[in-house]
């Protein structure tokens, strides 16, 4: 008898779980709602959007409406079409159920033109810089999608905001569209620059190029010297005109003089920019009491072999080595050319002249 009072007792309880379960259950609340594709509308005067209610299963009836139709209407089926400046919400309802979307309707200032805050750009390699663009009204809120390129992203690449990084050594391109407006950049991409340049070479009169006017850009790049000690304790004409690289080249002369104090293996260059292309004579203005030696490079290739320096019995007596002339004879291209002067033998340099054959 124990047992079956037991056995009832169990499955009361099991019986009464399982109701309070299904209550549980049947009283949930299922939220109600209705939802538009567009969560806020912004708008030019004569523009129209198609809005879209769900759910879509035919579970609501739509009614759509504007708050203030002279500054936006809708249609029965959620077209909207903007009337003039100002805000208003669209407004669907379905029963005691709605959604608004605020609008926000302006005037449509279409973009002329733009600017860019640089034209010509001179970069080391990975060197970066950002242009600047701006817009031309500068109220233009019809904005078309812009993109940014490069030429040849081997030498200068650009990212989406326009920050554009030097890659190697050259002259490229960076290319700005918005719409059909196109402006361009111009980026040159170099280790070294002309110091008081820039030096031109042409036929029209022979060109002299101080020594002392190497290139901007330090040591192992514009030039190299042994020793980092300047012998002289001068570097006035370099720090004067700009260039606070140079300290370990010995310039004699605050006017930039000569270069002394030299070594075999060190070297200095220069840029150059060929007009007239074609061969030219170039000769070195050189002192030494004994005997010394250079050779000349074109664009990193040995043009010249080893041409002497004769002794000139004293550091301060100059003369143009101008032979054997077939060695110092350089067929250069239209275009720029790093010209390095290469010390084998130590002597003083004072200049080197160019002249069109």
């Amino acid at each position: 008898m124990m047992k079956t009072e037991f056995l009832k007792y169990g499955l009361s309880i099991l019986l009464l779980g399982y109701i309070s379960g299904c209550d549980n259950y049947e009283q949930k609340i299922i939220e109600k709602n209705i939802y538009v594709d567009r969560q806020s509308l912004s708008l030019f005067i004569g523009q129209t959007v198609q809005l879209t209610a769900s759910p879509t299963d035919g579970t609501y009836q739509y009614q759509w409406s504007s708050e203030d139709a002279s500054v936006a209407t809708v249609t029965s089926n959620g077209l909207v079409e903007v009337i003039s400046e100002g805000f208003t919400n669209i407004v669907v309802s379905s029963g005691d159920l709605f959604t608004k979307v605020p609008l926000t309707a302006v005037v449509r200032v279409p973009l002329e033109d733009v600017s860019v805050s640089e034209s010509f750009l001179e970069l080391i390699p990975g060197g970066k810089k950002t242009i600047l663009v701006t817009y031309i009204p500068d109220n233009a809120n019809d904005i078309p999608e812009y993109l940014w390129s490069s030429e040849n992203p081997d030498i200068a690449s650009v990212n989406i905001a326009g920050e554009i990084t030097g890659v190697d050594e050259g002259v490229t391109t960076i290319v700005y569209r918005i719409g059909d407006i196109v402006k361009e950049v111009m980026v040159d991409v170099a280790y070294t620059r002309p110091f008081k340049g820039p030096h031109i070479l042409s036929a029209a009169v022979p060109y002299e190029l101080p020594a002392a006017n190497f290139d901007l850009g330090g040591e192992g790049y514009a030039f190299h010297d042994q020793d980092a000690n300047n012998h002289t304790g001068n570097d006035n004409y370099r720090r004067n005109n700009g260039d606070n690289q140079s300290t370990p080249v010995e310039i004699e002369g605050d006017g930039g003089n000569n270069v002394g104090y030299t070594n075999p293996g060190e070297w200095l260059l220069y840029t150059v920019e060929v007009i007239d292309e074609g061969e030219y004579l170039v000769e070195a203005q050189v002192a030494v009491p004994g005997t010394g030696s250079f050779h000349i490079e074109v664009d990193g290739i040995n043009v010249t072999g080893t041409i002497d320096v004769p002794n000139t019995n004293g550091w301060g007596n100059y003369t143009w080595v101008s032979t054997p002339e077939d060695k110092l004879t350089l067929i250069l291209t239209e275009g720029r050319h790093k010209i390095k002067y290469y010390f084998e033998g130590g002597h003083n340099f004072r200049s080197l002249k160019f002249t069109k054959k």
